[in-house]
C-alpha cells in the first residue's frame, strides 16, 4: 500500500510540473518580426564630417582604411501580429542630406502613425579614422571606437561605449552610463544620473558628474595624466599602481577622502563638512584636481 502510494504521489508531482510547464509555453508570446535595411555610401575627403541623429537606435561606429563612408541601417519591428509589425516598421522615418562634406543621416519615429510594435534602428558605420563625428543618440545605444580626430556625442536615455579614441572627445549624456578604455587626447564627459567607468585614461580629461559613481583606471605606461573633476552627489574612485607619483589637489564638501598610507595628504582644512587637501609628490606624473559635494573620494590600488 505505502508503494502504490508513493508511486501515485511521484506521478502527481511528474503531471504537476508537466502541466506548469505546459503552461508557460502556451503562454509565451511569439512575435513577429519585419524589418528593411538601408545602405548608403559617401566618398571621403580632407573636410568631410558625418553628423548622426538616432532615436531608439544602436549606433555602431568603427573605422577602415577606405576613403568612404559607409552607413547601414536596419530598421526592425517587432509584434505579435505580423501585420501590425510591417504597419509598424513604416511608422520610424529615415532621412539623409548631405551640404558640400557635411554628411547628415537622421531616423525618428512618427508618432502620428500610432506604432503599436517595438521598433529599433541598427547603424553599422565605417569610416576613416580622421573623419569627425556629431552624434546625438535617444533611448538607444552608442559604441564607437578607433576613431583620432574628434568625437562629440550628445545622449539622453542610452548608454555610451568609447574605445580606442584620440583627439577631441566631448560626451554629454543624460541618463545613461559611459564607459571607456583607452581614450587620450582632449576627453570633456558630463554625465547626470549615470556612471562613469574609464579604463586605460592619458591626457587632458575634464569630467563632471551628478548622481553618479565615477571609477578612473590609469594606464600603467602611459604619458602624463591631467585630470580635473568636479562631481555632485557623486562617489569618485581613482585606482592606480602607484598613486603617490601624481600631484592632488582634492576638495570635498560634505564628504571624506581615502587613500592609501604612502599618501601623506596636507589637509589645509579637516572638517565634518569641508576637507581640502594637497599632495606634492618628488616626481611628478600628472596632477589630480578632483571637487566633489555631498560624496566621498577614494584613491586606490587596482
Amino acid at each position: 500500500m505505502k508503494q502504490n502510494a508513493m508511486r501515485t504521489y511521484r506521478l502527481f508531482c511528474i503531471m504537476a510540473i508537466m502541466m506548469a510547464i505546459g503552461a508557460h509555453v502556451s503562454g509565451q508570446t511569439v512575435l513577429q518580426v519585419a524589418s528593411r535595411v538601408i545602405e548608403k555610401t559617401f566618398p571621403y575627403q580632407m573636410g568631410s564630417e558625418l553628423n548622426i541623429e538616432g532615436q531608439k537606435a544602436e549606433i555602431r561606429i568603427s573605422t577602415w582604411e577606405r576613403d568612404e563612408v559607409r552607413i547601414s541601417l536596419q530598421i526592425i519591428a517587432r509584434h505579435p501580429e505580423k501585420h501590425e509589425a510591417a504597419r509598424s516598421l513604416e511608422a520610424m522615418k529615415w532621412k539623409v542630406d548631405q551640404h558640400n562634406q557635411k554628411i547628415y543621416f537622421r531616423n525618428y519615429i512618427d508618432e502620428s502613425m500610432h506604432p503599436k510594435a517595438a521598433l529599433k534602428a541598427v547603424y553599422t558605420i565605417l569610416l576613416p579614422a580622421d573623419c569627425p563625428v556629431y552624434l546625438k543618440n535617444y533611448f538607444g545605444l552608442t559604441d564607437v571606437q578607433q576613431l583620432a580626430h574628434r568625437l562629440h556625442i550628445n545622449s539622453e536615455f542610452s548608454k555610451t561605449w568609447l574605445r580606442q579614441l584620440k583627439g577631441d572627445i566631448r560626451v554629454i549624456s543624460s541618463y545613461g552610463d559611459v564607459e571607456g578604455d583607452g581614450l587620450s587626447g582632449n576627453v570633456f564627459i558630463q554625465a547626470t544620473r549615470g556612471d562613469i567607468t574609464l579604463h586605460h585614461i592619458t591626457g587632458q580629461l575634464d569630467l563632471v558628474s551628478q548622481y553618479g559613481i565615477v571609477k578612473l583606471f590609469t594606464s600603467p605606461h602611459g604619458p602624463p595624466l591631467s585630470l580635473n573633476i568636479t562631481a555632485e552627489k557623486s562617489d569618485v574612485y581613482f585606482f592606480d599602481a602607484q598613486p603617490s607619483l601624481y600631484g592632488y589637489r582634492l576638495t570635498a564638501h560634505y564628504g571624506n577622502i581615502t587613500a592609501p598610507a604612502d599618501l601623506r595628504f596636507n589637509y589645509i582644512e579637516n572638517t565634518r563638512s569641508l576637507k581640502r587637501a594637497v599632495f606634492n609628490p618628488n616626481k611628478e606624473m600628472g596632477t589630480i584636481s578632483i571637487k566633489i559635494t555631498l560624496g566621498d573620494i577614494v584613491i586606490r590600488n587596482p
